[in-house]
């Protein structure tokens, strides 16, 4: 089975405790492994003013998620994250591993082509008089 890339960021109220943000995250992990898939990483970016009023919050609490796993545990992660009082917002994106390597190796092959031209001797031509 192909496991994808993704991406979920969910706002939790700001009015929660870190152990309570902790207790949401660690529940998208169990939904995660449970589906099959795997939790790579988690970052807590904390407390943040909201663009616009969401549930009669102005902040709330952002938490980021790098997960691999099958298309169908998309389904499942978004059907807990709905019923869970404490989550006012959730986003989750497929990530194009191939299309993000292909810019990483597009750019380092920027970077060593100016390097090289940096360090190419000035000819007589271009010296200033």
């Amino acid at each position: 089975m192909m496991l994808n890339d993704y991406e979920c960021v969910f706002i939790a109220r700001s009015s929660l405790s870190e152990e309570d943000v902790a207790g949401l995250a660690e529940k998208v992990k169990n939904v995660v492994e449970k589906s099959g898939g795997q939790m790579v990483k988690t970052e807590n970016w904390g407390k943040k003013k909201l663009a616009y009023e969401v549930k009669k919050e102005k902040k709330g609490i952002y938490v980021l998620s790098h997960i691999k796993g099958p298309g169908p545990l998309v389904a499942e992660l978004e059907r807990n994250l709905k019923i869970q009082d404490g989550i006012l917002k959730f986003l989750t994106v497929k990530l194009n591993m191939k299309e993000e390597e292909s810019k990483a190796q597009r750019a380092g092959k920027l970077v060593e082509a100016a390097r090289e031209k940096a360090l190419e001797p000035i000819s007589e031509k271009e010296s200033p008089s």
